[in-house]
């Protein structure tokens, strides 16, 4: 079975995490594998992994995505809400978001992510608002899968 877009890019996120930095990646609840369906009660994960650098703690659910906007639809309401309340100063929960198409990534905080969502009336995050509210995470093609310079952009949002 041929792996989904959005696997491939969380594996490349993975393989892109500096060696000195210790990574985990949440376990999927199995109510995921078989569309909800047959499981009576599932829980959910805040995000979709964490990344510790030497300074901070990364709660960081990523998304992937065609098109140049990510509708709303692809967040659950638990990840933001959940994500955006958190105030430590040795924590930052961010959204990582890939345009495969446009072969574009952008980072951002929840907070401004939840800000943006509650007062918009929109139904997707259109890229243009990530480009003017959000970090760019430079990658680059390797022959079909992707490397991002994850060294450079801890740094960058320290």
């Amino acid at each position: 079975m041929a792996k989904n877009e959005g696997k491939k890019f969380e594996e490349d996120f993975k393989k892109s995490v500096p060696e000195e930095c210790f990574y985990y990646r949440f376990i999927d609840n199995a109510a995921s594998f078989s569309g909800g369906d047959n499981v009576r009660f599932t829980s959910h994960n805040l995000c979709d992994c964490m990344t510790m650098t030497s300074d901070k703690l990364y709660l960081i659910e990523l998304k992937s995505h065609t098109g140049a906007s990510l509708p709303l639809s692809c967040i659950r309401k638990n990840q933001i809400e959940g994500m955006a309340k958190i105030n430590h100063p040795q924590i930052r929960a961010i959204f990582i978001i890939n345009f495969r198409d446009k072969e574009k990534t952008y980072s951002i905080d929840a907070e401004k992510l939840e800000k943006y969502i509650s007062t918009s009336n929109r139904k997707s995050i259109p890229i243009k608002f990530l480009e003017e509210n959000g970090i760019e995470i430079i990658g680059q093609r390797k022959k079909v899968r992707w490397r991002y310079d994850l060294n450079k952009f801890f740094k960058e949002i320290s």
